[in-house]
């Protein structure tokens, strides 16, 4: 029975890629690699108009069936949305792709609370969610497998960043345990660490002049995303592309936190387009609280 008889049952679910944050960067890229290999995809994000424009692009280049859902990952009702979605396409996820994450720079104190809460949302819940509803039909299939995309900041504490180098450590932690909860049954989860790479990400967390992206040279989406597919569909479990990350990451292990912190702090601290270290905004000191008058002592009378 071939495809065309396959998708004209609706009964029948074919097999595709589900890639959130797939219009631009990374995820974007890895799009491109599993396109090439001729998955049908399912790309999530936000924006409905970037995504019909990248499904139309993949779908032209590599003649594969691209579908399109515009969710917000950050809701669990976002999450819901991309499964309903692929259900209704008439897919059932062979691959998931975890992409889609945000950051933001600065003091902890000064930063926005909506923010802060969507990046534990988006780049942690949000990839904890989908995994457990597509992981375990993958499981049921004997085939698959999940691709987590965490950071290099995953593996040490980054003051100025630290909501977002917290997520990404605890992507690599899950990823690295699924992994080997997984073995043997013919599903591969497997996370990439990249270091800097060349994306807008640095400019919209505030981080553009900060000096990691002055000391590190940074990879282009294509080579973090061409590395991480082949090792993912060899079995590896983490992927750290490039020279200069796997050294990183060796170094963070053995370095203690009284040296390893600071040194992190001068690279990701804020600077302004001079360069100038940028500090913290003042603190209002909160309103005294206005407490009862106490009552008056009656004094015995005579």
């Amino acid at each position: 029975m071939n495809e065309s008889h396959l998708r004209s049952d609706p009964s029948i679910a074919l097999p595709a890629v589900v890639i959130t944050g797939a219009t631009e960067g990374i995820g974007r890229a890895l799009a491109e690699e599993f396109a090439r290999d001729g998955h049908a995809l399912v790309l999530v994000a936000r924006d409905h108009a970037k995504l019909a424009k990248t499904a139309e692009e993949l779908g032209r280049s590599h003649g594969v069936e691209v579908k399109v859902t515009a969710q917000d990952l950050s809701t669990p009702e976002g999450c819901a949305g991309v499964e309903q979605a692929a259900r209704g396409f008439g897919f059932y996820a062979e691959y998931l792709v975890n992409n889609a994450g945000i950051m933001s720079s600065g003091f902890f104190q000064d930063e926005d609370p909506a923010t802060v809460r969507r990046i534990v949302d988006l780049n942690v819940r949000a990839m904890v969610d989908l995994t457990m509803r597509f992981l375990p039909g993958m499981l049921a299939r004997s085939r698959g497998g999940v691709l987590n995309v965490s950071s290099m900041m995953g593996y040490m504490p980054v003051p100025y960043q630290a909501t977002y180098a917290a997520s990404k450590a605890f992507i690599l932690s899950f990823s690295k345990a699924l992994a080997y909860e997984t073995r043997g049954t013919g599903v591969k989860v497997s996370v990439v660490a990249p270091g800097v790479v060349a994306t807008e990400l640095h400019d919209k967390a505030g981080a553009q002049n900060s000096r990691y992206l002055v000391w590190f040279p940074p990879l282009t989406p294509e080579q973090v995303a061409s590395k991480a597919y082949r090792r993912f569909k060899r079995g590896w479990s983490v992927t750290l592309p490039g020279i200069i990350n796997p050294l990183g990451a060796f170094a963070a292990r053995f370095t203690p936190d009284f040296a390893l912190i600071p040194l992190m702090g001068w690279f990701f601290r804020l600077r302004d387009d001079d360069r100038n270290v940028l500090w913290p905004r003042p603190l209002e000191k909160p309103p005294e609280s206005k407490r009862a008058p106490e009552p008056k002592r009656l004094e015995p009378a005579d």
